[in-house]
């Protein structure tokens, strides 16, 4: 029989198998610059997809281990060069196993022969390390499913709800979860094993208001986060936590990253007292997933709070700052602003901040009933309400240190206490005239204010100004 021509280093095949045409099918396709995706699967047991994307094309190759026990998928990449030249298709250097082991299936890239730990599929597609292998890891996504169940990948899947689905996902699963949540069937073993506590001191069946009831593996997943996390808390803290609303939504994107975790960890080996439990029952008993999506779950306020305090915690070194810190046993927010400023105190000198009679007009006023304006009166104060409103404004202290020019006010409201937002005041110096302006107004995390907050604001402090503007008018 002919053989067709080599180019790269390629093996010889024969042009009747289902490999050939299809390679062949691909090469033309990317040739004249038509779109092609197809699959077929051959008489040997091999699954062939092929795609294109507009001057190039890719073609993966499953088929069975050697052991049989799971899959290989191969890639090819066929690319037309410039100026219309020819297309070649050469091997890539990568593969994806589909591997069957004790504890459920798992999925391991490879490139160059080396093993990519804890690489999700969705990161291939468009990363040059794989060679933007692109939508066709859709199709080996649905290959393997066709071939494998939820509970193959994580037993426990078959008596609970799955979670949302999500595109390149094993249904909905990343590897991590599922390498996390894969011991067994039994929900309070797998906790307790994330837990590192067994017997009585592990959780009891009372934890999440009843493991023997937990359906959802979307909350079970929640579940197995907030345990992580919370692992230096007693057995009787879980028995409080009552997660709802988390029915069969995604988890794709559920959880924090490994650095935020060891923070919160950090922080809570030394703040888990009943306060500090208690400012997380309450945060997590409250979140609702009909309010925002469970993916939502771990940005709340209580979880950055905690990063954080942990973050810093870590940089204070002094013996004694340290003790003093771990004595006080007060909420979450309480010791994130105490630590907050002594950690300020160690790597910044505190400044009192002078004001003009006129910026003094704008301290402790009364915007609207439950409004009122503060003036910061020292660098440290900056710090504290950058702290409190997670944002970069405890940087701005040396800003009106040096220039009367720049005048940073906050806003409380009165009956809570709470902050508002702050604003930023400048001296604008125009070819004609000399003017104040209002920089900006923000709130927590940088964002914009409520529209009504941020109407009356405004219009306070443009009175305040156009005050100030009309003395620097020449005369």
């Amino acid at each position: 029989m002919k053989e067709i021509s080599k180019t790269n280093k390629e093996v010889a095949v024969y042009k009747d198998t289902v490999f050939a045409k299809m390679r062949r099918a691909l090469y033309n396709a990317v040739d004249s610059n038509i779109k092609m995706q197809e699959t077929q699967w051959d008489e040997n047991g091999r699954c062939h997809m092929v795609q294109t994307y507009g001057d190039r094309g890719i073609i993966a190759t499953m088929q069975k281990k050697a052991n049989n026990k799971g899959w290989v998928v191969f890639f090819s990449l066929s690319i037309l060069k410039e100026n219309n030249s020819t297309p070649f298709i050469r091997d890539l250097k990568i593969r994806l196993t589909v591997n069957e082991t004790p504890d459920g299936v798992r999925l391991l890239w490879f490139v160059n022969g080396k093993p990519q730990w804890q690489i999700e599929t969705g990161q291939m597609v468009y990363s040059k390390k794989f060679h933007s292998t692109g939508q066709i890891l859709q199709q080996v996504v649905q290959q393997i499913r066709s071939i494998y169940s939820p509970e193959e990948f994580v037993p426990i899947l078959k008596y609970m709800e799955k979670p949302a689905d999500q595109e390149f996902t094993m249904y909905g699963l990343r590897q991590n979860q599922m390498k996390r949540l894969s011991g067994g069937t039994n929900p309070k073993q797998i906790l307790n094993t994330i837990y590192r506590k067994q017997g009585q001191d592990g959780l009891s069946k009372s934890a999440f208001g009843g493991l023997a009831y937990m359906r959802s593996f979307t909350t079970f997943a929640i579940s197995a986060e907030i345990v992580r996390y919370l692992k230096s808390f007693p057995s009787s803290f879980f028995d409080k936590i009552i997660i709802q609303g988390c029915e069969g939504e995604s988890i794709a994107n559920i959880g924090l990253s490994y650095q935020d975790v060891n923070d919160i960890q950090y922080f809570l080996k030394y703040f888990n007292h009943n306060k500090i439990q208690q400012d997380f029952i309450d945060s997590i008993n409250n979140f609702k997933s009909y309010r925002y999506p469970a993916e939502e779950f771990f940005r709340e306020d209580i979880w950055q709070l905690s990063v954080d305090t942990g973050r810093m915690l870590k940089q204070i070194k002094n013996r004694a700052v340290r003790q003093n810190i771990f004595a006080f046993k007060g909420t979450v927010q309480e010791t994130h602003d105490l630590i907050t400023m002594e950690n300020a105190k160690l790597n910044r000198e505190n400044k009192e901040i002078k004001y003009t009679k006129r910026h003094l007009e704008l301290d402790n006023q009364q915007v609207t009933d439950n409004i009122i304006s503060v003036l910061p009166k020292t660098t440290f104060d900056l710090i504290l309400w950058g702290s409190q409103q997670h944002n970069c404004i405890g940087s701005y202290g040396e800003r009106v240190l040096r220039s009367s020019s720049t005048v940073i006010v906050g806003f409380r409201n009165k009956t809570t206490g709470n902050w508002i937002g702050h604003a930023e005041l400048h001296t604008y110096f125009g070819s004609d005239q000399t003017r104040w302006t209002i920089w900006q107004v923000k709130g927590k995390y940088n964002a914009n204010l409520n529209e009504s907050e941020d109407t009356v604001i405004r219009a306070f402090l443009n009175n305040t100004i156009d005050a100030w503007n009309k003395l620097l008018m020449p005369a």
